[in-house]
């Protein structure tokens, strides 16, 4: 027996053995599981509970389950050593062949490799959207902003344009011209341009003022 592992090593292919058998009923395969999974030894999966500690556990009676050992013992599954269940209970352990089958399978399920252990096709990007832990949004640099001088005056804020919440004031009146003699000479020059424009003298086309202030409106 060197070419068969250890029972821990095999404990699930032997239980898959036992489901594949369909000579075994619910009942039959119930009991074989529960040695295997429960009181198997580590090494060699051998056991020895009584019949009444393996009805307990299961909700059978003692002479079910002695009835339901018959059949994995039949199918070669089980090797039991009976005793008189009385001080010294039966021995049961798992026959060479079903240890030798279940080191197969093992064996082959080694062979097979994963697939997500094999690296082909597109690598994809992970579904779903990154969220920074940073806030804002990290955007790529807008490369016709930077080559754009960096000379324009900031907008001012104009009433009335959505800008700003305060009403534009009201502007005054425009004043009326007049005429205020500054010098011979400033009234010449401009007395000779208007007469080159066929255009009256200041002091014809303008009311004068006196002392600086305009003439009061009649």
């Amino acid at each position: 027996m060197s070419d068969i592992l250890p029972f821990y090593q095999v404990k699930l292919q032997y239980l898959l053995d036992l489901v594949l058998d369909h000579s075994l009923d619910d009942n039959a395969f119930r009991v074989a599981a529960y040695l295997a999974l429960t009181h198997a030894d580590h090494d060699t999966g051998e056991c020895h509970p009584s019949f009444e500690m393996i009805g307990t556990a299961l909700g059978r009676h003692a002479k079910s389950v002695k009835r339901a050992l018959n059949k994995p013992e039949m199918a070669r599954h089980l090797a039991v050593v009976r005793d008189t269940n009385r001080g010294n209970a039966s021995r049961y352990r798992p026959t060479e062949d079903a240890l030798r089958r279940a080191t197969q399978r093992r064996r082959e399920g080694d062979k097979i490799v994963p697939l997500s252990r094999v690296k082909g096709g597109q690598s994809c990007p992970p579904e779903g959207t990154y969220l920074s832990a940073k806030g804002g949004q990290e955007r790529p640099p807008n490369k016709e902003k930077e080559l754009k001088p960096r000379t324009a005056a900031t907008a001012p804020d104009l009433p009335g344009k959505g800008q700003s919440d305060t009403a534009p004031a009201r502007s005054a009146p425009p004043s009326p011209l007049v005429f205020v003699p500054q010098g011979i000479c400033f009234a010449r020059d401009w007395n000779d341009r208007l007469a080159q424009e066929g255009l009256a003298a200041l002091d014809r086309s303008l009311p004068l003022a006196v002392n600086g202030q305009a003439p009061s409106a009649t």
